[in-house]
């Protein structure tokens, strides 16, 4: 008892594929695709559906989630690849980088299976949110792919512009999304900091209501100056995405996005390295979603907008070290790596962009730039988002607010 970190509700078990070439070549042609098909979709009603889009995201280099109408089809589609199993979901693989870094923390799941009972760390209080004889496994699929790769077969023929991910599931936990109000809530008593996992794999819209409502009974349950961090998703439901902003808007003090969570909210691609676009970007997003803080991380920069955004310094910079030492190391984060990371060099052209940024919004914003990383040769680019919320979260104990 006594965890001043919580975290809900989103687990999962990822497979990661491992990347090859000649895999993904060898089913364009089997599905005979073609380059004029390529579009981002969310959803795919088939395997070559979403192969379809696995391969415009890749294409276009943005990241995403894309959900099949069938569980098996991910299976099949992980199957054409070695891959390995592992923990997944923002709140569980933060709460997991937190255990790595001495932070006890107190989970409450939305799945529990065998593959969770022997991966999550002991220090972990976990709460599953299922009973104990629901144990189906609903793997989510993580296609992780290195920039400057040539994919060419048919009269398809692109060469990737970054390194990216694409998440694949029909995971029916995450689809409920349980929220244990009650008896969660009787565990987080003393918590300082809630980190809020998405809520963007739902898709029925009276779960969505019913989850946030019972999200809302369960934060009553915390300290009055507990700070609740709400993690956004590319969501597959557009609708859902500003409802659930404005449903939880008032129990929520910070929203937290990537780059290309950001650039879906305004319905457009910007060069994250111009200020005008950006300061642009994030005035629209900031005033639908209603919330004091919008925080966003990109792959150059990480900032904090908004009321009393200069509280958020040091949690940033926790985010930014911890997302940059999985890149480089992968799962195996320790304490020492950690610090190593921190000793890194910045990116000379985002040095640049905080400045400005800084001088243009003076203390509406907190921005530090992110680590010069390109001499790593085997980058890990799956659950960098999830390990950036958990570096965040020790920052914003009562101890280190800013």
């Amino acid at each position: 008892m006594g965890e001043k970190i919580a975290l809900g509700f989103h687990t999962c078990v990822d497979y990661e594929l491992v990347w090859d070439t000649a895999v993904v070549e060898k089913q364009i042609a089997a599905f005979d695709i073609h380059a004029d098909e390529l579009k981002i979709s969310p959803e795919a009603d088939s395997e070559r559906a979403l192969w379809i889009s696995a391969l415009a995201h890749l294409q276009a280099g943005i990241g995403g989630e894309i959900i099949p109408e069938e569980a098996s089809v991910c299976v099949d589609f992980a199957d054409h690849f070695e891959y390995e199993i592992t923990m997944g979901g923002t709140a569980t693989r933060a709460a997991i980088v937190l255990d790595k870094m001495g932070y006890d923390s107190v989970l409450q799941t939305s799945c529990y299976n065998k593959h969770v009972e022997r991966l999550l760390p002991g220090h972990i209080r976990a709460l599953p949110g299922v009973p104990a004889d629901h144990n189906e496994i609903y793997p989510h699929v993580i296609l992780q792919c290195a920039g400057g790769v040539r994919i060419h077969a048919n009269d398809i023929d692109f060469v990737t512009p970054r390194e990216n991910r694409i998440l694949i599931s029909r995971d029916i936990d995450s689809l409920n999304m349980p929220v244990l109000p009650k008896e969660f809530g009787e565990l987080i008593t003393d918590a300082e900091v809630f980190l809020l996992g998405s809520f963007s794999q739902v898709l029925d819209r009276d779960i969505l209501e019913d989850r946030l409502a019972k999200t809302r009974d369960l934060f009553s349950y915390l300290p009055d100056d507990a700070l609740v961090v709400m993690e956004d998703g590319c969501y597959v439901k557009k609708d859902f995405r500003n409802y659930t902003h404005q449903a939880l808007a008032s129990v929520t003090d910070i929203v937290s996005m990537n780059e290309d969570e950001m650039q879906e909210y305004i319905g457009k691609r910007i060069n994250i390295l111009d200020p005008d676009a950006v300061i642009n970007a994030l005035d629209e997003v900031y005033r639908g979603i209603n919330i004091p803080i919008l925080l966003v991380h990109s792959a150059a920069w990480a900032l904090a907008y908004g009321e009393n955004a200069g509280m958020m310094r040091q949690s940033l910079e926790g985010g930014v070290t911890m997302a940059a030492t999985r890149f480089r190391i992968g799962d195996d984060i320790t304490p020492e790596l950690y610090e190593q990371t921190k000793t890194l060099a910045p990116k000379a052209d985002s040095v640049v962009f905080c400045e400005k940024m800084k001088k243009i919004l003076g203390e509406k914003i907190c921005i530090i730039p992110c680590k010069d990383l390109s001499h790593v040769s085997n980058p890990t680019v799956v659950g960098l988002g999830d390990s950036f919320a958990g570096g965040l979260l020790p920052g914003l104990l009562k101890e280190n607010r800013g």
